[in-house]
C-alpha cells in the first residue's frame, strides 16, 4: 500500500523541484534501486518513511484539487458558450492549485534532503540522473 501511494506520489508531482529530471517520474527515488547505493542507516529509513506518510494526504489532496481545477478547464473549453473573460476565476482556481501542489511537494523534498548527509544527496542525485536517463531512453526504444 505504502509503495503505490509513494508511486502515485512520484507520478503526481515534477521532479523538477529535486532538480533531477525534467518528465514526472515512475517511481520516487527513496523506493528505487538508487537508494541501497546511498548507504543509508536504518534511522535514515525510517525517517525518510516517517515524512513521506506524514505528508502523503496533503499531497493528495493538493494533487486531487488541480485534478478538479483542470476538470473544470476542461469543462470550460469544451463549453460551446464558453467566453474568455469568463475563464479568469478557472485560470486563477488552475494557477492557485499548482502552486499549492508544488509547495507542499517542495516542502516535503526538504525534509527529505535533511534527512540525508551531503554525500549521500550527491550521490542521489547523479545516480538519479543516471535512472531517468534511462528511462528515457527505454521510451524511446520501439517495443
Amino acid at each position: 500500500m505504502i509503495n503505490r501511494s509513494l508511486r502515485i506520489l512520484a507520478l503526481c508531482f515534477a521532479p523538477t523541484v529535486l532538480g533531477f529530471a525534467q518528465n514526472a517520474a515512475n517511481m520516487p527515488w527513496w523506493t528505487s534501486e538508487v537508494v541501497h547505493d546511498l548507504g543509508l542507516t536504518p534511522a535514515q529509513t525510517q525517517q525518510i518513511h516517517q515524512i513521506v506518510r506524514a505528508y502523503r494526504d496533503r499531497l493528495f489532496d493538493a494533487r486531487n484539487n488541480v485534478q478538479k481545477a483542470e476538470a473544470a478547464l476542461e469543462d470550460f473549453l469544451n463549453d460551446p458558450d464558453s467566453n474568455p473573460p469568463a475563464a479568469k476565476p478557472i485560470i486563477d482556481r488552475l494557477a492557485g492549485a499548482r502552486a499549492n501542489s508544488t509547495r507542499v511537494f517542495t516542502e516535503m523534498s526538504i525534509q527529505l534532503r535533511s534527512v540525508l548527509t551531503i554525500d549521500q544527496w550527491r550521490e542521489l542525485r547523479k545516480r538519479w540522473s543516471e535512472v531517468q536517463k534511462t528511462r528515457k531512453g527505454d521510451t524511446l526504444v520501439p517495443p
